[in-house]
């Protein structure tokens, strides 16, 4: 053999095997991700979080200053800003799935563990769903993977002053993290014995870690363009961090609810193991419970805590409360898989991975979907200039939200969420995008105010009198653009809506209602109504609205036909059907 030649021994081949495997998994996760990565805004709070990102502001409790703070930055990368914050939850996810790869392998010692385990992670659809568009939940995932791998690193105080200001930290972007959190400083101060002196220490980091609630604070004083909750003082500030507006579906549940929830709650969960891969979990409690007790108990009362809490929860994307729940039971799944660990080699574990990439994507891919700002534009895109939309369902609100702040469109319009009106930062919001609109309907707005403070800070109220200049506040805002035209976003029965001005004729006109005094036509030119149809309804929230276009199109059809438009109703007719084609 020359000089210049290498030998290759079978340890170095084994570990140039390793790595390349290692960067086909990850380079198959990072494609499949950005394959099916949603080209733009979607669905429910993705608006909203986009333009706050933006125009660094405060999004809806619990505010979320460390997303806020890191997806500013990104926002304003070169490129679409949608775009860019749709691949930062990628970035979440992608080292979240990276950082539970090593700590398998540190655990098992099994590389086709440590894949299998990751992929099973990625591609799970309470992961993936929200690794591919904007969202806060992908950094909540990564704190949840980053904590519990912690506690097979802690090898000295700084170790445990880092897992301290983890915890504090955390608590800044998602407040779901505490039924993680928790157990786990629990599980640190029996099992490590840290003295009192190193605890104290280590709620000093915490606090540190928690220090970017501040943001709020010192940006709603800075006059941050979205100010949601107002966060002014340390009232406000602990108001929005608890989510205080939300608590009217927080524990108020009955029995049947709950159950219902039960169900619900353990379907989702196990379908994100395919179902019959949550016998790893089930096997890894009892090898847990055999051989490291303390640990067991910390999985199970992570899982029970964040169950528990999440099903006393109505919202309507309660799936990614449960992700604290799905990464511990992950981690038991984990020791599961380690007691069969002779058998999982790459034969076993690179069909698996492929299986769960494929079974999985019809139910998470966004590729080309475009419906969630196809669905708001459809509201707003034909609608006279200077004219009034209230709308009383927030996936029609919160693109527009990211429309007028980062794309600067539909600036001529005033746009009105119906369900933020009951909230006093609100106002506030429309008197600085409105101030000429809302100059002249002052008297009433500081009339309803003068109410919705009673409500707002605990002090006795009539609801009865609030109810009603909560109304005369609508009414009001009809009779300042009635020459310019108002329309109402009802997808469904709205009964504060119907109370606004009963008088008046709701004409449909497109997706909207027309308010009129008079019968009048309303002219809506269906071949300029542009919605894609999504190749795959995954999404119940999708479905629903989906059929509420059908239900407002079939409404404009037998209102035209009624008032003998035939060749309207017919353009009508002919988009409902290419519509329902093209799916």
């Amino acid at each position: 053999m020359s000089g210049s030649e290498i030998k290759i021994t079978p340890k170095l081949s084994d570990g140039i095997k390793k790595i390349i495997f290692r960067i086909l998994l990850f380079s198959l996760i990072l494609s499949v991700y950005i394959y099916s990565l949603c080209p733009t805004v979607y669905l429910i709070d993705s608006g909203e979080l986009a333009a706050t990102s933006w125009t660094l502001g405060i999004a809806h409790p619990t505010g979320y200053p460390l997303y806020t703070l890191i997806s500013y930055l990104f926002s304003h990368l070169p490129g679409e800003p949608i775009k860019n914050l749709n691949l930062l939850s990628t970035l979440f996810s992608i080292s979240a799935a990276f950082i539970l790869y090593i700590t398998v392998k540190r655990i098992t010692e099994n590389e086709c563990i440590s894949a299998l385990i990751t992929a099973m992670f990625s591609f799970s659809p309470i992961i993936w769903r929200i690794s591919i568009t904007n969202e806060v939940y992908p950094l909540t995932a990564l704190f949840c993977v980053l904590l519990l791998s912690m506690i097979h690193s802690l090898k000295d105080s700084r170790i445990f002053y880092f897992i301290m200001f983890l915890f504090g930290l955390a608590f800044t972007n998602h407040i779901i993290i505490f039924s993680l959190a928790f157990p786990l400083f629990f599980y640190l101060i029996i099992v490590y014995k840290p003295p009192l002196k190193k605890i104290l220490i280590g709620f000093l980091f915490a606090l540190i870690g928690i220090s970017p609630y501040l943001y709020l604070i010192l940006r709603t004083l800075a006059g941050a363009e979205i100010a949601w909750g107002n966060t002014c003082n340390l009232q406000r500030l602990i108001w929005h961090i608890t989510g205080r507006q939300y608590q009217v579906w927080m524990f108020s549940l009955s029995a049947k609810e709950i159950l219902n929830n039960v169900k619900q709650g353990l379907v989702f969960i196990t379908s994100n193991f395919l179902y019959v891969f949550i016998i790893f979990v089930f096997a890894g409690f009892f090898y847990l419970f055999k051989k490291n007790r303390k640990k067991f108990w910390l999985l199970l009362i992570v899982f029970l805590l964040n169950f528990l809490y999440t099903i006393n929860y109505a919202i309507p994307d309660i799936e990614s409360y449960y992700i604290p729940s799905y990464v511990a039971l992950l981690f038991a799944g984990v020791y599961g898989l380690y007691i069969f660990n002779k058998y999982i080699k790459w034969f076993v574990s690179i069909p698996l991975i492929l299986t769960f990439a494929l079974v999985n994507y019809p139910s998470c891919t966004l590729r080309d979907n475009t419906f969630g700002l196809d669905y708001s534009i459809a509201y707003i895109s034909q609608l006279p200039e200077n004219s009034l939309l209230i709308a009383s369902y927030w996936d029609i609100y919160s693109p527009t939200i990211y429309l007028r702040k980062v794309k600067k469109l539909y600036k001529e319009l005033v746009i009105i969420d119906k369900e933020l009106l009951r909230r006093t930062w609100y106002l506030k919001y429309l008197k600085n995008e409105y101030p000429e609109f809302y100059s002249s309907a002052e008297k009433e707005i500081n009339d309803y105010l003068s109410e919705l403070y009673k409500f707002e800070y605990n002090k006795p109220y009539d609801p009865h009198i609030i109810q009603n200049k909560f109304i005369k506040m609508m009414e009001r805002f009809v009779e300042i653009k009635e020459t310019t035209g108002v329309y109402f976003a009802l997808p469904f029965p709205d009964y504060d809506l119907n109370s606004v001005k009963p008088d008046h004729y709701r004409i449909p006109c497109g997706l909207n209602f027309r308010l009129t005094k008079n019968i009048q036509p309303c002219t809506f030119d269906f071949s300029q109504l542009e919605i894609k149809h999504p190749e795959f309804i995954n999404d119940p929230r999708l479905k629903f609205n989906i059929e509420a276009i059908k239900r407002m199109i079939n409404n404009n059809i037998n209102y035209l036909t009624r008032t003998g438009r035939m060749n309207e109703a017919e353009m009508a007719k002919k988009w409902l059907n290419d519509f329902a084609i093209h799916k």
